[in-house]
């Protein structure tokens, strides 16, 4: 028996003990979940690959005139702190598969050995492209363009046991852009939520850099001295000059918050770092000329 008739078979068995009103319960993320991936958008799925981790079923389904949709069907299996349960998903164009399972098997992996769902709306943004040959660094999670009924898995009495998680990968440019102004904003720049399916395009939308309110770290030898380290934290910046003694810094009276504005209106040649910065990033400057070198950890 192949994988597809084996599901369709379990969802016979699943209906059939409904319908016999059972006193025995799958747990969630058994039956539940594979139903409802089974189900989803009334597509049957296609397994493709091997099960990432041995045990994350991966399948494929083919929307009319829309995207391919890859999803897990095991995801919601993996324990968790929180106890909550997510099988995951990921929109691409054809041929473009392989993607969509190395954006699959980073979130599950992270779920296995941190025990966490991906968290809405925050985007993880890696340092480097992940997808060889693209700008691709970044996975957002969202709500997927179907709504309630593909994102929320319901048992048969209507209780909710979890959800669909749909993954975006994106450019730095546009985690940065969707950590600033949202998701649905970022769409509505795009014009489309298809404009972030093909892997191997350029940015949608240029990096948006810090806000000019955003806060500087410094230290009081700003007044006299330029930056020479500065790191980006992921919402802030924080500089020193490199004539700072310990004991210098650990005196809270010689710092102080500047905003972003003003403290590239005083040392502009930060200006091309504050802009292509990503979280956790620090720039040795030298001289005055904004040439600048990533340090590493």
């Amino acid at each position: 028996m192949g994988f597809l008739d084996r599901w369709r078979q379990d969802k016979t068995d699943r209906d059939s003990s409904r319908d016999a009103e059972s006193s025995v319960e799958r747990e969630p993320g058994e039956g539940v979940f594979a139903g409802h991936v089974f189900d989803a958008l009334r597509i049957d799925p296609v397994v493709i690959g091997e099960p990432i981790g041995g045990s994350v079923l991966v399948v494929e389904k083919r929307v009319p005139n829309g995207p391919i949709l890859v999803m897990t069907s095991g995801a919601s299996r993996l324990p968790t702190q929180s106890g909550e349960q997510v099988e995951l998903a990921v929109e691409v164009i054809d041929g473009q598969q392989g993607a969509a399972r190395v954006a699959l098997s980073i979130v599950c992996d992270d779920i296995a050995r941190n025990r966490r769902v991906p968290p809405v709306g925050v985007p993880w943004r890696n340092d480097q492209p992940f997808l060889n040959g693209t700008r691709i660094s970044a996975i957002l999670a969202t709500p997927s363009r179907w709504g309630a009924p593909f994102d929320e898995v319901r048992s048969a009495d209507g209780a909710l046991r979890g959800h669909v998680r749909t993954l975006r990968l994106l450019t730095d440019a546009e985690a940065a852009t969707a950590s600033a102004i949202g998701w649905d904003a970022l769409v509505e720049k795009a014009g489309t939520v298809d404009a972030f399916l093909d892997v191997t395009r350029e940015d949608v939308v240029d990096n948006p850099g810090l806000p000019g309110n955003a806060p500087v770290f410094v230290t009081k030898l700003h007044a006299e001295h330029p930056p020479r380290w500065v790191t980006f934290t992921g919402g802030s910046l924080e500089s020193v000059t490199g004539r700072e003694s310990q004991d210098f810094m650990d005196d809270a009276a010689n710092h102080e918050i500047w905003s972003v504005e003003s403290f590239l209106a005083r040392f502009p040649q930060v200006a091309g770092f504050v802009r292509e910065a990503k979280p956790g990033q620090t720039a040795l400057f030298t001289d005055a000329s904004g040439a600048y070198t990533i340090e590493e950890d």
